[in-house]
């Protein structure tokens, strides 16, 4: 038997500061904003994944709080996302920064908070996703499933 061909395990963070706005990072491989997050490395758990992830890609670090919901890559289209080919299992997390300062890194180009109403170009899967945390974090309501 060959080895199982599976989903990948990716984990976001959704933080948003004292004025509701948004943390999104501009990725360096499509150039489209998204939140801040990616694939879960062999022995971490999803929460250090998104931890990881967000203090790779924004210069910050953070702390999870809350799982929002999971979400699978099968449920929208892929139109400038470079890895067409993998389906991924999208874990979504709450979060809070807890230090450190934005700056570019070696996967993002900018990050920059922005106005639940006045969101930028995004990558593929992040508006459903962004959308529910907005409404999950509004509701404090039960996680989301798919």
């Amino acid at each position: 038997m060959g080895k199982p061909v599976t989903p990948l395990v990716g984990a976001d963070l959704f933080v948003q500061d004292e004025h509701k706005r948004i943390l999104l990072i501009k990725r360096k491989d499509n150039s489209l904003w998204a939140l801040p997050g990616g694939c879960q490395d062999l022995g971490e758990t999803p929460k250090e994944c998104a931890e990881r992830e967000f203090f790779e890609e924004t210069g910050m670090t953070a702390r999870v709080t809350q799982l929002l919901g999971v979400f699978s890559s099968t449920r929208y289209e892929y139109v400038h996302y470079p890895w067409k080919e993998n389906e991924f299992c999208h874990l979504l997390f709450a979060g809070e920064v807890t230090g450190g300062e934005g700056r570019e890194t070696e996967e993002s180009f900018e990050v920059q908070w922005f106005s639940p109403t006045d969101l930028p170009p995004l990558s593929d899967g992040h508006e459903i996703r962004i959308r529910y945390a907005i409404s999950a974090v509004e509701q404090n309501g039960s996680p989301y499933f798919e």
